[in-house]
């Protein structure tokens, strides 16, 4: 999700690392000889999805089988998908079944469950008597399927005390949200919170007492609204701690490509991130380049400045939308206003996702450094979605090149 995070793309075309591919992968490697299987026979376990009974059934066969004082396929288990989509998933003893599987898995640090059934009080507190004092990342989608209310409650948040990440874009909850008389539902330790203009998890999360938050998702629907008056109630609690906040392009849903829709009204307003005051440790930020244009606040007689932040990514941006000829747009909008005298310690500008090189449109160069040197009187690099800064070569024909790679 951070445009900001190196990614090592593969060249070759048909080399695209997917998750079938890398599963092929595996196997290819523990086949090839004894020696290779003792080396590879944890990368083939070290992530595992559960998408059917009869496929849980098989899993819990092999570890159960393979389980004894000195060999354990579970013990190298650190990832586990969990789906409810195929029939039978519903029957108490397809949650039996998990549960022996997750036994078998005391290393797992990353759970990922998708639920299309209200999951049994005795089910979830078994879980998190299991993995409260070591798991690390959670994904808990309840709301595939509209699920009005739930038995997972802000004390089986809690009671996984080590969490780094928390995805609760589909969490419904109990909604039950009142602490009176219990102690305040605090994740010490919880880094990175996801969420999403959906359901009440902005509330949830509001609720939340989190002491180490530094990251913000915020994940918009196409359909939904902002929640402009959750979203402010949630930074008025957390806004002081986040130095990164990503406000990925609206989606149909959440594994869904970005829609990047060109309504204004689909996108959450980033201003709500600027304001004087709200988060005024925010150093990296990202929004889509159609969102509304930022603005300050009306009872501001001087424009707001914002002090800590240094990063700025837009994704969406378009070629076409880049030609000053064109404008004026919500994109050059967004870039005409990042400016030194609003953002005094503004150190880049990115276009996430958008590759100078891979356009086809043959002017794109030159308009993208036409950006780049007006940017560059500012003292800011304008970079592309590869952290690559172009201007023209020192030969005669001002040839555009690449100027350097900055790495995240």
């Amino acid at each position: 999700m951070d445009p900001f995070t190196v990614k090592h793309t593969p060249t070759d075309v048909m080399g695209a690392n997917t998750p079938i591919l890398s599963m092929r992968t595996k196997c290819a490697l523990v086949r090839v000889s004894r020696s290779w299987r003792r080396m590879a026979i944890h990368l083939l376990y070290q992530h595992i999805v559960v998408r059917s009974p009869f496929r849980a059934t098989s899993i819990l066969q092999v570890l159960r089988d393979s389980y004894s004082a000195k060999s354990n396929y579970g013990h190298w288990t650190r990832h586990i998908e969990l789906y409810t989509h195929a029939r039978g998933s519903s029957d108490i003893r397809f949650l039996q079944t998990v549960f022996r599987i997750l036994q078998y898995c005391p290393r797992l640090r990353v759970l990922n469950a998708t639920w299309r059934i209200i999951v049994p009080r005795e089910f979830l507190k078994a879980v998190s008597t299991l993995y409260g004092p070591t798991l690390q990342a959670l994904h808990w989608d309840e709301q595939k399927y509209s699920l009005e209310k739930t038995h997972a409650s802000l004390d089986f948040l809690v009671s996984f005390s080590s969490l780094r990440i928390l995805d609760l874009r589909n969490f419904v909850g109990d909604g039950n949200l009142s602490r009176i008389g219990s102690p305040s539902a605090t994740l010490p330790d919880l880094a990175h919170l996801i969420l999403s203009n959906r359901g009440s998890n902005i509330s949830i999360a509001t609720a939340l007492n989190l002491p180490s938050l530094h990251t913000l998702t915020l994940q918009s629907l196409v359909g939904s609204p902002a929640r402009t008056e959750h979203i402010t109630r949630l930074l008025s609690v957390h806004g002081v701690s986040l130095t990164t906040v990503h406000l990925p392009p609206p989606s149909s849903g959440f594994d869904a490509e970005p829609a990047q829709p060109r309504l204004v009204s689909q996108h959450i307003p980033p201003s709500l991130f600027l304001q004087a005051g709200v988060c005024p440790n925010l150093e990296t930020f990202t929004f889509g380049a159609n969102s509304p244009a930022i603005v300050r606040e009306t009872s501001a007689t001087e424009p707001h400045t914002h002090l800590a932040l240094r990063r700025i990514a837009l994704y969406g941006v378009r070629a076409d939308a880049l030609y000053p000829s064109k404008g004026p747009n919500e994109t050059q909008t967004h870039l005409r206003s990042f400016t030194r005298a609003a953002y005094p310690s503004l150190e880049m500008v990115r276009t996430a996702g958008f590759l100078v090189d891979a356009d086809t449109d043959s002017l794109v160069r030159d308009v993208f450094i036409w950006w780049s040197e007006r940017f560059e009187r500012d003292g800011v690099d304008f970079q592309d979605g590869e952290g690559v800064v172009w201007i023209y070569g020192d030969d005669a024909e001002d040839v555009p090149s690449p100027a350097f790679f900055v790495s995240a």
